[in-house]
């Protein structure tokens, strides 16, 4: 279709104001080789972004594939690290970028469109029409995707910014990555738009160019040209609208998966450092119990001629079997195995703490919908049952030692016996208490050890709850020590009470050998004196034991 029939008259009235319309052709000619210089150097802060946002999808995806813990402070790392920064530095760059291209479009646009006005109104009118008519038809199929899809492109951007601003544990690793992979194509889709445009700005340089190196009255000769200009000059308007839209969305999208993410894997990172740091308490409870077991055993060897001894043919080789002294050491065993159960108690309150405090001070994403309440094991719910059981005797027992310290020997003899009767039963009892502590800490153990070996989508929410697992085993640990405690500090009283007891018996038979003229001690005469003084003593000692 050619120009309309009075085009030749037209070009010829002297309104025409061509030097106007060469004017505004320079100045969009300017604009478009600034355009080109733009272009140039947004595509290759376009190729570095993508290939930083192609590195950090990529370290995310290796590190989040083969996870442990000692992943958390490497992908803390790359959310919060120069590769990070430099690559949002770069996103900033290119929107700023798109914005001026904008600009410096609707400044080609409205140059043209000012030479254009310069024209005759039925040439202006041609020319406008022809213009949308012909806008597409310098797209390639590829450019008119991108185009169609950048709304789409807008909206998947989008999703992905919804996704971290609502991130969670149990979403942290899906978003995280869905987030980079986006950003590194669009990015792409990005580099690719201003490779558009600087490839229609540098058409547009072609046509001004040879537009103005026409002689004015020839001007009009290329209306066609500055009909393509236009449209291409619309067309940079559009793209850069759209690359304008994605990289908005992108710098958002980066600054917002770098924060979130850098701020829950570093959080997870100083939970793992905690854990880790507790690992040495938590070890060192398992030794103290341990101690502690064998020193109740040996209590146990120690002890357990005493109720033999009650119940011998003669009851005073007791005098001879157990001095003072052994009941003495005997006391000292339970105070030793208390000290070794409060350092064990200590170190595993002190992993508690620490894991505690740390669990308390993890961000809301990562411990929403996580309840800190821990179901209890089979083994703990039997132990309770076992300790309020326990405690019952215990109560018992120190009411018996109680009568014991104000009964006359004989009363206090025949209470002594049963109650030390029972002892073997109530050190066995410490002794498998002892047993529960010390799988209390080897519980710990496995905790701080599950928490630091590999993690999973599937397994997150369990690895948090580890925490929340060491800190209710110690605190059942606490309940279980005091236990403990009260059971040695019984049993301490009526062996100090035996001790007591069996002291004064030996006294009076030393006086009362005195007496009968035998100048020895109890031990070494019970083998040497007569039958008649030891038949007495016999009789006085089993009066006191209640025989």
């Amino acid at each position: 279709m050619g120009l309309c029939t009075c085009a030749n008259d037209c070009i010829t009235q002297p309104q025409l104001k061509l030097e106007t319309a060469i004017q505004n052709i320079q100045s969009c000619h300017n604009s478009a080789k600034q355009t080109i210089t733009l272009c140039t150097s947004t595509i290759s802060s376009g190729d570095t972004l993508v290939s930083k946002g192609e590195s950090i999808k990529d370290s995310l995806i290796g590190a989040v594939t083969d996870l442990d813990a000692e992943s958390f402070a490497v992908i803390a790392d790359l959310m919060d690290g120069d590769l990070a920064h430099e690559a949002k530095g770069l996103a900033a760059s290119m929107r700023e970028h798109s914005n001026k291209c904008m600009e410096l479009s609707m400044s080609m646009v409205k140059s043209l469109e000012e030479s254009v006005d310069a024209l005759p109104d039925k040439i202006e009118s041609y020319i406008e029409r022809k213009a949308n008519q012909s806008i597409t038809e310098e797209l390639s199929t590829e450019e008119r995707g991108l185009a169609t899809n950048l709304d789409e492109d807008v909206k998947e951007l989008s999703t992905c910014i919804d996704a971290i601003d609502n991130l969670k544990l149990l979403t942290a690793i899906q978003s995280g990555t869905n987030a980079f992979v986006a950003i590194a194509s669009k990015s792409e889709i990005c580099r690719k738009i201003f490779g558009i445009i600087r490839k229609f700005a540098t058409s547009i340089t072609t046509i001004t160019e040879a537009i103005l190196a026409l002689d004015v009255s020839a001007v009009i000769s290329k209306v066609k040209d500055i009909l393509k200009a236009i449209g291409l000059c619309r067309y940079i308007k559009q793209f850069a609208e759209g690359c304008k839209g994605l990289m908005e969305k992108i710098v958002v999208l980066y600054e917002g998966a770098a924060d979130k993410l850098s701020l829950l894997w570093k959080a997870l990172s100083s939970a793992k450092d905690k854990m880790a740091e507790s690992l040495l308490d938590v070890i060192e409870a398992q030794s103290f119990c341990e101690k502690a077991g064998e020193k109740m055993k040996h209590l146990r060897r120690s002890t357990d001629g005493i109720e033999r001894q009650f119940n011998p043919e003669s009851s005073l080789t007791l005098l001879k079997a157990f001095n003072h002294s052994k009941f003495g050491d005997s006391i000292n065993v339970t105070r030793e195995i208390d000290g070794e159960m409060m350092a064990a108690k200590s170190k595993m309150e002190a992993a508690a703490n620490v894991v505690y405090q740390e669990y308390k001070s993890l961000p809301p994403m990562i411990t929403d919908g996580i309840s800190d309440t821990v179901d209890e094991d089979e083994d703990v719910a039997l132990a309770k049952t076992k300790i309020a059981s326990m405690e019952a005797d215990l109560d018992d027992m120190e009411k018996s030692i109680d009568a014991i310290k104000s009964a006359d020997s004989l009363q206090a003899g025949k209470a002594l016996y049963d109650e030390v009767s029972n002892l073997p039963q109530k050190i066995d009892a410490c002794q498998e208490m002892i047993d529960v502590c010390r799988d209390c800490a080897s519980k710990g153990q496995l905790s701080i050890d599950s928490f630091l070996g590999k993690w999973s989508l599937e397994t997150a929410v369990s690895q948090i709850q580890q925490m929340c697992r060491l800190v209710s085993t110690s605190s059942f640990m606490k309940e279980v020590v005091v236990h403990i405690q009260r059971i040695l500090r019984v049993m301490s009283r009526l062996l100090d009470e035996l001790s007591k007891r069996v002291k004064s018996v030996a006294n009076q038979a030393q006086q009362f050998l005195k007496e009968s003229g035998v100048e020895s001690s109890v031990e070494s005469m019970i083998d040497s004196a007569g039958d008649a003084v030891v038949d007495k003593l016999d009789s006085m000692v089993g009066k006191f034991f209640g025989k």
